[in-house]
This record gives C-alpha cells, structure tokens and sequence, in this order.
C-alpha cells in the first residue's frame, strides 16, 4: 500500500506536468495566433467556421482566463510543496472513545497530527 507521502509526490509531479505542458501550449498557439492574424488570405475565417474552433482560439486570446488558471496551479502547487516538507510520520496508536453512557467505540490515531485510520 503507498503511503500518503507516495500520493503526493506523484500528484506533485503530474501538476508540475500539466503546468508545463499548459505554459508550452499557450506560448505554442500564441504564435499560432499571430501568425493567423497576419495571414493575407480569409482562410481561417471562411475555411475554419466553426463555433468550437473559434471558442478554442480565443481560450488562447483571454489572458485573463490564462492568467488565473496559472495562479490557480501555482498555489496548488506550493500547497503540495508544503505537504511534501511536513509530511507526518505518524506514530498510530489506539484509543477508545465513548460513543454513548453505555457504549465505547475503538479507534487507531496518529498522536502527531490526530489523522485517523478508517
């Protein structure tokens, strides 16, 4: 079974991953973009109608949209930089805690950091 520590570092590197590649591809279709914008032809305009298309296009345009995306991933990604630096080492240890008067109920906890275990 991996362990939290394992989860992480493979979710980390897929977001360093995607972060990447969506950086790539919007620097890649910039160009793209103004290389259609100073095309001498129509192509794109009466080849290329369609709706899809054009939404896809200006995904690319929106530097908001862009923008926010990128901020979004990079907190995510400082997120799971901390997480990789304080990861506990649990220590587990059981306990048993009183469901009602007449009842108690054991559970498996790391004292560290109180996550428990299902």
């Amino acid at each position: 079974m991996e362990s939290e520590f394992d989860i992480i570092l493979n979710i980390y590197g897929d977001l360093i991953c995607n972060l990447d590649h969506i950086k790539n591809s919007h620097l890649n279709m910039v160009k793209n973009l103004n290389k259609i914008k100073y095309l001498d032809n129509n192509y794109f305009d009466v080849k290329c109608d369609n709706e899809l298309f054009k939404n896809y296009l200006n995904m690319f345009n929106d530097v908001n949209t862009y923008n926010e995306l990128i901020t979004n991933l990079e907190t995510l990604k400082s997120f799971f930089e901390d997480k990789i630096k304080n990861i506990c080492e649990h220590e587990w240890t059981y306990d048993l805690i009183d469901i009602d008067p007449d009842r108690a109920e054991q559970i498996c906890y790391c004292v560290k950091c109180e996550v428990t275990k299902r």
